[in-house]
């Protein structure tokens, strides 16, 4: 469940940043805006009069929930129950969603999103190139799995987190906002990502030799 600080609002910054960075890019990519200004706006928007956030539902709130494989049950009133079940967290999350971000999110995990867009910012027009050559299995159209792609290649490149713990993440978010075969696919257009970085980050003999030439 999600750590809360003091005042009642989500303080662990990865996984809430992540999915609060996901929701915008997929935004400003349908409005066409830049996701930084967008970010902002959303931040500094003035509640609506009456407005009132409950709290609560951040207690019950599971920021990384996601369909899993199928389940079965034995008698319609467990199939009722389940069905319940899916209804209440989809409830929660699109308030938790859609309710302002300030009310929502510490400022730890705001600062961390920031940071998260601006990395992705900085690396869009070379990131697109990449993807464009790794996610061939991704149909045209699909924002939401390249947002996330945009997202995870844009940490490991800009912020260095872990690519282990950055992937995990992008998979676990491809199971929650995405669906069929996405999971996997982003999984290996990742894990090529990484490759890539690596052979390109490895001096190859001859550089090691001209190096070595060079320093005589």
């Amino acid at each position: 469940m999600p750590k809360i600080d003091k005042s009642g609002r989500l303080s662990s910054p990865a996984p809430p940043a992540s999915s609060r960075c996901i929701v915008t890019l997929y935004a400003a990519c349908l409005e066409g805006s830049d996701p930084i200004r967008l970010f902002e706006k959303r931040i500094n928007a003035r509640r609506e009069p009456g407005y009132e956030f409950d709290k609560t539902s951040l207690l019950e709130y599971n920021h990384m929930s996601f369909g899993g494989p199928p389940v079965k049950t034995e008698t319609s009133e467990e199939e009722d129950e389940l069905v319940r079940h899916d209804e209440n967290e989809s409830k929660i999350e699109a308030e938790v969603l859609s309710a302002p971000p300030k009310l929502v999110y510490s400022k730890l995990v705001l600062r961390f999103a920031k940071k998260l867009l601006a990395a992705v910012a900085d690396k869009w027009d070379s990131h697109v190139v990449i993807i464009e050559k790794i996610s061939s299995r991704l149909e045209a159209g699909r924002i939401l799995e390249f947002s996330i792609l945009h997202l995870a290649m844009s940490e490991m490149a800009v912020l260095e987190t872990r690519h282990p713990i950055v992937i995990n993440e992008a998979v676990d978010l491809a199971k929650r906002f995405c669906d069929g075969s996405a999971p996997r696919i982003i999984n290996g257009c990742l894990r090529t990502f990484v490759k890539d970085r690596s052979a390109a980050a490895t001096p190859t003999p001859q550089a090691l030799k001209l190096k070595q030439e060079v320093s005589v």
